[in-house]
């Protein structure tokens, strides 16, 4: 029997379940699968591929650069599907969907109109200092670092569900089975003709750049295969080479090489160092091909953390939202520096970042571009993306938007991202994290809000906001206060007294609210004539006139004059027309 229509089963959840294609099910409110309909064991976290993004700004020509996918540490393929912006725009018109920035349904089915995307004003503080992860608040558990050489594969192959046509426009699945027939592993897109490999171009021991020498594959990205090498020039270091570009064209590949040399410029404790740009001939081919060198990063990814946490019935189990927070302060860190030199990252997900001993690092820089780069082709991830982009392009507030979608992604079990939930986030009544931790809930809604000018204006000040929240979270769960020194206000510096008042005795003395201060005589200058019609404190006062009424009293020798109407008190009289006396 169809569910299409059905009423989701979750207590309390008012939604109904919607086909979202293929026949994949899930709830328009809280976004999760019908019960069951996931075996045990089974669920993992799986990232739709990268993808270039049909903007309106920019596009890839014939020689345009090609931007390089794949994990170091990971063996999951990062196909070169294309993202749909008009899929997104009909996705975003359901409306019975939760819209990210407002709490549009309650328990009761109810709409709400409470916002709880605020805007702060000011700009971002200074960098904080933070040096390890966990921001001394938390301990992260570490990832030791492993042997290079145990993380080659034995037997390097792609499977047939992730075998995609490679070409921008295309991303038509290739290489399939066909009865008993196995799939290719090279052949011809059968809709657009264009040519595909997923047999390693580089085998082990082969030499490149008379440099480098493979050790062996490590995964599969976009562009084809990531492979472990030996820099034979520099000390044996382990290095990894990454395809730059999916051409034989000589000249694009030039192209596109000087256009990502300013990579290598990039120095970060929280980026992967690229090393070096080079060309290699294909003997089998005879193609020449582009490869971008860089720093080994052994450890896990985050998607691997994620998936390796298990409950006992076998399902995943989200990471504790301590942990998620600790990493998304040190992707902040890192984005924030590549903003300070006009660069965005694009794709950040949780393939994208490896965890190595007590560290974080970004490995994936094949999407970064410039800030006023309105050519390059853009790349991003449906799920993580911003809705704006394929529209207006990548900005700052884009970037920090994939940091919070990822940390929404590592922190519960956030079904339908990709499809119901692609720009919006669940109601937080059916979501434990976003009930118990609010400050939490309320971080994701503002970096997430369908308005760019309305999420934070910097990394920083986004990092520095999570950290209030990583330090919320640590209070609730010790029961003890976590504050923080105030990055606006400080203690004083130098203290000149303790006392307010000396202990004189101020019987015959005048004693001001600031302290003892002796009444100094001074001319009082006439405002008509500048002379001087006497001294404060000093000789008798002039007459004061009465009241009207006969309210008046003259005044006391040496004494203000008394007080008038309403306790105003008049003025001196004025010499009379003429100068008569």
């Amino acid at each position: 029997m169809s569910m299409i229509g059905a009423a989701c089963v979750r207590p309390g959840c008012p939604g109904s379940y919607e086909d979202m294609g293929g026949g994949e099910l899930y709830c328009d409110t809280c976004g999760l699968a019908p019960v069951g309909s996931i075996a045990a064991g089974a669920e993992e976290l799986v990232s739709p591929p990268t993808g270039m993004t049909s903007a309106a700004r920019g596009s890839l020509g014939s020689g345009g650069s090609r931007a390089s996918h794949g994990s170091q540490g990971s063996q999951g393929s990062h196909g070169s599907a294309r993202s749909s912006a008009s899929a997104r725009s009909s996705r975003s018109s359901s409306s019975r969907r939760s819209v990210s920035g407002r709490l549009s349904r309650s328990l009761t089915g109810q709409a709400s109109t409470r916002s709880v995307s605020v805007r702060s004003s000011g700009s971002a503080a200074s960098s904080s200092g933070r040096s390890r992860l966990g921001a001394g608040l938390v301990n992260v558990p570490e990832v030791p670092r492993p042997d290079p050489s145990a993380a080659v594969l034995e037997n390097p192959e792609v499977p047939e569900r992730k075998r995609f046509c490679s070409r921008s426009d295309c991303g038509a699945p290739v290489g399939r089975a066909r009865g008993d027939r196995p799939g290719r592993t090279e052949g011809f897109c059968t809709k657009c003709g264009h040519p595909y490999s997923f047999v390693p171009k580089l085998r082990a021991g082969e030499v490149v750049r008379g440099q480098y020498e493979v050790a062996g594959c490590l995964a599969h990205g976009g562009l084809g295969w990531v492979y472990l090498a030996v820099d034979r020039a520099v000390a044996d270091r382990w290095v990894v080479l990454k395809g730059l570009l999916d051409t034989g064209d000589q000249d694009a590949m030039e192209a596109a090489i000087s256009e990502r040399r300013f990579l290598a410029e990039i120095e970060h404790s929280n980026i992967v160092r690229i090393y070096n740009f080079v060309e290699h001939l294909d003997q089998r081919t005879g193609s020449l091909d582009g490869y971008i060198v860089m720093e080994y990063v052994g450890g896990k990814s985050l998607k691997e953390i994620a998936n390796e946490r298990r409950r006992p019935d076998g399902r995943r189990d989200p990471l504790p939202v301590e942990q998620a927070c600790a990493y998304g302060i040190e992707a902040l860190e890192a984005l924030g520096h590549l903003h300070s030199r006009n660069l965005l990252y694009c794709d950040f997900k949780v393939d994208n970042a490896i965890q190595q001993q007590d560290q974080l690092k970004l490995i994936d820089m094949g999407a970064v571009r410039r800030m006023d780069d309105e050519e390059s082709a853009i790349y991003g991830t449906v799920g993580y993306q911003a809705p704006e982009v394929a529209e207006l392009g990548p900005s700052v507030a884009s970037d920090l938007y994939t940091v919070a979608r990822t940390l929404a992604v590592l922190t519960f079990d956030f079904q339908g991202y990709t499809n119901v939930f692609v720009d919006s986030l669940p109601d937080p009544e059916h979501i434990e994290v976003f009930r118990r931790y609010e400050s939490f809930y309320r971080l994701l809604v503002r970096a997430t809000d369908p308005d760019p000018g309305r999420r934070f204006a910097s990394a920083q000040e986004m990092a520095d906001q999570l950290t209030g929240v990583l330090r919320e979270v640590v209070a609730l769960q010790t029961g003890r206060p976590r504050p923080q020194l105030s990055t606006l206000f400080g203690p004083e510096l130098r203290v000149p007294d303790t006392l307010l008042f000396t202990g004189t005795d101020t019987s015959d003395t005048v004693v001001s609210r600031l302290g003892h201060r002796p009444v100094a005589a001074r001319p009082f200058a006439s405002r008509r004539g500048g002379g001087l019609l006497g001294l404060v404190g000093r000789g008798p006062a002039l007459p004061a006139a009465p009241a009207p009424g006969g309210a008046g009293a003259p005044a006391l020798p040496g004494g203000p004059p008394p007080a008038g109407p309403a306790g105003r008190r008049p003025a001196p009289p004025r010499p009379p027309p003429g100068g008569a006396p």
